[in-house]
């Protein structure tokens, strides 16, 4: 885009009219040169100006336009004017005025070429500790929402694009349409689809955002770093929010929404990595207290499991012993890897 356009959501900001995509792109911008900064700072004082302008002056347009078109036949029959034009000092109320509408003007013209159309109404879906809430959009979009998680979507989506918030962790499946592409924006990065099966973990607590593909093909890229990748089916895209970049991965992907299928599936997979998949999808807390057993590897599938019967599964496996801490809490010992 060019000056004028971030101009335009300069402005849209400053009536609270912006939308989120339009608002990133405006970020980047402003970072990129210290003058666009400056200039965002000069538009914003004249906008709050603009709130205070006096009424405007009285000027008899038809004399000045005579005296104005007089001048013009003096100088086009190479007549020189019969005398010199006397320049007065405007008093200080005029001069205000002249300022203030100097300012008003192309303000005033910005708002109106440049007005968005109404803004739709916004929705909201949110989950509590323990809660699982489906919601299936307008364009045939479903979305499952796992626990403690917040998505904010329009009632209607907009005729060229459909943009949905999320804050914590959901499992979309999302209606194909080519004319319009489908973004899900987080608080620090955004994924971007045309119709596709997949999972986006972005929980606060966490230093990560995960998305994780199982059917079709999705753009993840951080707002943060400017850069992306491209996931497709059995991939899984991590943002390390600690080194600032995104790494791919090839998974199993119907393993990361697991908090929603209760179904785990995994071909020769370290145990290390296992008890972490027990720890993020069911919070139970699972230590392997034989080191030399961390990375011996798993081949089975569970339906429907708890993390109990997988943990019973290991223990009958590969010979260990299972204690019990507490409720969320496991340790493994011992074990022979076979």
């Amino acid at each position: 885009m060019n000056q004028d356009n971030y101009i335009t959501l300069i402005y849209k900001k400053l009536k609270k009219e912006i939308t989120p995509s339009e608002q990133e792109s405006l970020n980047q911008w402003l970072v990129e040169k210290e003058e666009n900064s400056l200039l965002q700072e000069q538009l914003t004082e004249n906008w709050q100006q603009s709130k205070t302008i006096l009424p405007p002056l009285d000027i008899d347009t038809k004399a000045d336009f005579k005296s104005f078109k007089k001048r013009m036949l003096a100088h086009k029959g190479n007549q020189a004017p019969s005398r010199e034009a006397v320049i007065k000092p405007l008093n200080s109320r005029r001069r205000l005025l002249a300022i203030a509408a100097a300012i008003a003007i192309p303000l005033l013209a910005a708002v109106w070429l440049f007005r968005p159309a109404p803004a739709p109404t916004m929705m909201m879906a949110q989950t509590t500790t323990g809660e699982i809430k489906v919601i299936d959009l307008k364009d045939g979009t479903t979305i499952t929402l796992n626990e403690n998680a917040t998505l904010s979507y329009p009632e209607t989506f907009a005729s060229n694009e459909r943009q949905v918030i999320l804050k914590g962790e959901a499992f979309f499946e999302v209606e194909s349409d080519p004319t319009r592409p489908f973004e899900v924006l987080t608080e620090k990065a955004t994924v971007k689809v045309l119709g596709t099966v997949f999972n986006v973990r972005s929980i606060d607590t966490e230093n990560q955002i995960k998305v994780s593909v199982e059917e079709g093909k999705v753009q993840f890229s951080s707002t943060l770093i400017g850069k992306g990748v491209i996931l497709t089916k059995g991939e899984e895209g991590t943002f390390d929010l600690d080194k600032n970049e995104i790494t791919e991965t090839k998974v199993n992907s119907k393993n990361a929404s697991a908090w929603k299928t209760k179904n785990l599936t995994y071909k020769n997979v370290p145990l290390k990595t296992v008890v972490a998949d027990l720890a993020q999808q069911f919070k139970v807390k699972t230590t392997i207290t034989n080191v030399a057993m961390q990375e011996c590897g798993l081949t089975a599938s569970f339906v429907r499991a708890t993390p109990k019967d997988v943990l019973d599964y290991i223990v009958e496996l590969y010979q260990m012993d299972l204690v019990q801490i507490d409720s969320q809490s496991f340790e493994l010992n011992n074990g022979i890897c076979k």
